[in-house]
């Protein structure tokens, strides 16, 4: 992931279309809180979970290294949290799991679809406030207070949707991992060491891709939690 970050950096550096959130802080004080508010809770709810998961499933390697934790600051990757405030994309940093300690058949599946099933959650929680805001008095505190929650359901269903793409190293690649037979795992195996450099192809010249296998979803989800405020984007 850091060399995709790097080449996307320069990437975008040299075509002048960096523009990160930090750049839009001054413009949009609100967007930016609502953006890093997003960010942290959807990468630290991410991470936690795939944790959790393998701890439940009999592998405790992410809780000896403390993953198991709420606590942003042990998920965060500095180089990949400068990039989210710079330039809008980043990662955090990937929970390790021993495949061999998990138990049942689907152990890795069930790890993998942690994750993007806790963002799910997460934006589907925060959107219940959205529901019922229509019956309040308008103000600039609850328009305000209204943006930032806008904010954490759309990234956080964009961060479910993305990591579900089948491409390593997304949570998708192991999904789908775990669902083969161990022939076909072998040869997934195989196709895995290419997935990085797929997704940064993909990155770098799949606009209209993303458009309809990513952001679709994702504002078909964002619609669907937030109701009548889905037109918010």
């Amino acid at each position: 992931m850091l060399l995709i970050a790097l080449v996307l950096l320069v990437f975008y550096f040299l075509t002048g279309s960096l523009q990160g959130p930090i750049g839009n802080a001054s413009r949009d004080p609100i967007g930016f809180v609502g953006f890093i508010i997003a960010v942290v809770l959807g990468i630290t709810v991410h991470e936690f979970m795939h944790a959790y998961a393998a701890h439940r499933l009999g592998d405790d390697t992410g809780r000896l290294l403390g993953r198991l934790s709420l606590n942003p600051l042990a998920h965060f990757d500095i180089f990949g949290t400068l990039l989210l405030v710079v330039a809008g994309f980043g990662y955090g940093k990937p929970v390790p799991f021993n495949e061999s300690r998990l138990r049942g058949p689907f152990g890795v599946t069930l790890v993998a679809i942690a994750g993007p099933l806790a963002n799910l959650a997460l934006a589907a929680i925060c959107a219940l406030p959205l529901r019922f805001s229509a019956t309040l008095p308008s103000t600039s505190l609850t328009s305000d207070y209204d943006k930032i929650l806008l904010l954490v359901v759309f990234y956080n269903c964009i961060l479910a949707v993305f990591n579900l793409l089948p491409i390593p190293p997304l949570d998708g690649a192991n999904v789908v991992y775990g669902l083969l037979p161990p022939r076909q795992q072998f040869a997934w195996r195989s196709y895995q060491q290419y997935g990085p450099f797929l997704l940064l192809f993909l990155l770098l010249a799949g606009g209209r891709f993303f458009n309809t296998i990513v952001f679709g979803p994702a504002q078909f989800l964002f619609s669907l939690f937030v109701g009548s405020h889905g037109t918010f984007f």
